[in-house]
């Protein structure tokens, strides 16, 4: 009996310890996510200041009644026997402490019940609230960075056209004819070359913002060789070329719009104004390690395509590495947003078509590359083996891009 004792106060003295720490805010650890859950914390504290001491008393009540008849209990044992007068009081007495004290503890009981509820309620509102206000961050974050795109655009259209101007000026003043700015390539409206900030812009408007357009495309860096010279076609403006210059590879572009390569040029990118197939008539055989084409191939003429694989094939050296990207037209959502938003995109190319023009161009067996497919939360859940909804799923919600990638051989 003595060694139950014993171990019955060794557990009361734990759960007076453990009563103490009641309503103590834990310590906070470092980062942002814990500086915002501790205002979580701090406002469920203030919400409690009612309900901790009155919850501490109880468990102290209760503990002292308890110690109370560990005491009592000690006593007894050194006592008449249990059917004595004192000892007969002293039980009825200590079942009556403990009655009372289980009836508010019951009492208490009940209200943390409802407390939990309301607490568990403003914890989901918190939760909910803090959600929208990260959805709000994030796409106040992508406008201002549409923003800064927009702003760069126009800027450099201004000075464009100051410089423009005065070379005009002087162009009338010497009495020479004014010259004439390069076509854009075939295949392009005809409203681009007077207005190539308007259509960098719809560009940049159908591309995405730049960290979108860099999150896509770092799935190719593993594929690039290291150490030897990458030419970028249709460059735009310059996310793929920035990319590659993170990872230390060397890396010009070349682009039609003069605002898009002045764009590269002011982040300090190796980029030319010209028109991608007259480049590569200038580019020496085999003198690239690899060509990227990103998002140009459905702007292009049969005939045009064709001779463009014919030029990447020619100035790649052996081995090199070629990376064709271009819209899925299996994608419906996508051949609606990115071909009839674009007026530059002439057709969609579906990937065997595209495959087998790389193959039959000299390069060796080529491999398709599906990327960015929807989201979890936008496809249409699969239940069973239903293929009505698979195909659905793959129409609709399938991979909006792919890529096919080759080496010459």
């Amino acid at each position: 009996m003595s060694e139950e004792l014993a171990q019955l106060r060794g557990r009361l003295q734990s759960l007076k310890k453990e009563c103490r720490e009641i309503g103590r805010i834990p310590p906070r650890p470092p980062g942002l996510r814990a500086a915002l859950g501790g205002i979580g914390v701090s406002i469920m504290h203030r919400l409690m200041f009612w309900y901790t001491p009155a919850l501490e008393r109880t468990i102290g009540g209760l503990a002292d009644v308890v110690d109370e008849a560990i005491a009592t209990l000690d006593r007894m044992q050194s006592a008449p026997p249990a059917s004595s007068p004192e000892n007969s009081s002293a039980v009825r007495e200590l079942e009556a402490r403990c009655n009372e004290q289980g009836r508010a503890l019951e009492q208490e009981r009940a209200t943390t019940i409802g407390l939990e509820s309301g607490l568990r309620e403003q914890n989901e509102t918190w939760q909910q609230f803090e959600e929208e206000q990260r959805s709000k961050e994030e796409e106040w974050k992508r406008r201002l960075e549409e923003s800064d795109e927009r702003f760069r655009l126009l800027r450099r259209e201004v000075l464009d056209n100051a410089q423009r101007l005065v070379r005009l000026l002087d162009e009338v003043r010497q009495g020479k004819p004014p010259e004439t700015p390069p076509p854009p390539p075939d295949g392009l409206p005809a409203f681009a070359r007077d207005n190539p900030a308007l259509y960098a812009a719809l560009e940049s408007e159908v591309r995405g913002t730049r960290g979108e357009a860099q999150a896509l495309w770092k799935a190719y860096l593993p594929l690039i060789p290291r150490g030897v010279p990458v030419l970028d076609l249709g460059c735009g403006r310059g996310e793929w070329l920035e990319l590659l210059r993170q990872e230390g590879i060397p890396a010009r572009g070349v682009d039609w719009n003069r605002l898009m390569v002045a764009e590269c040029l002011e982040r300090h990118l190796e980029a030319e104004q010209a028109e991608a197939l007259e480049y590569l008539a200038r580019t020496p055989d085999g003198s690239l390690g690899a060509v990227t084409v990103l998002r140009l191939v459905e702007r292009l003429p049969l005939p045009q395509l064709v001779r463009l694989l014919d030029e990447v094939a020619r100035v790649l050296r052996l081995g090199g590495t070629a990376i064709f990207e271009t819209p899925n037209p299996e994608n419906i959502l996508v051949a609606s947003r990115d071909f009839y938003r674009d007026p530059g995109r002439l057709h969609p190319i579906p990937a065997e078509t595209l495959r087998f023009l790389v193959e039959s161009r000299g390069f060796g067996s080529a491999e398709v590359l599906f990327l960015n497919p929807g989201g979890e939360s936008e496809r249409v859940p699969e239940d069973g083996q239903s293929a009505v909804t698979r195909r659905f799923n793959r129409y609709f919600y399938g991979p909006r891009e792919y890529a096919v990638v080759c080496r010459k051989v």
